[in-house]
């Protein structure tokens, strides 16, 4: 894995590893929905279900709709959430989590991506 490279997924689908535990996966070639919106999805994994739950409950104070699923996307995670189309959380979650990757003195318990994820500004959801 090497963050910020692309790589191919087949059936059209192009991901992004945003850093280790994000990942974007896009359709470029897709069609546009009548909406407007990107086609787009992210993913965040998470090795325990309890912290993969804890941000859930971030993500629907939000009103983000999600889905929450073991390890299919994020392999080297236990459990992932999915979320479509909000590439801009993903975009500061990844920098929190290539932020908390940096700090050696940082132990794998404090990296939490939902405490990171509390500190940042709600984005605009589209109406």
């Amino acid at each position: 894995m090497q963050i910020g490279r692309f790589f191919s997924l087949q059936q059209g689908r192009v991901g992004q590893y945003l850093s280790p535990r994000v990942l974007v996966v896009r359709s470029p070639f897709q069609k546009l929905p009548k909406s407007g919106g990107p086609v787009a999805a992210c993913y965040f994994g998470f090795d325990k279900m309890s912290k993969a739950q804890a941000f859930t409950k971030y993500l629907s104070g939000l009103g983000y709709t999600y889905q929450l699923r073991r390890g299919k996307m994020l392999s080297q995670y236990a459990y992932e959430i999915a979320l479509r189309e909000h590439t801009d959380l993903a975009k500061v979650l990844a920098y929190w989590d290539r932020m908390d990757v940096k700090r050696p003195n940082l132990s794998a318990g404090q990296a939490n991506i939902r405490d990171r994820a509390l500190q940042v500004a709600p984005p605009v959801l589209a109406a």
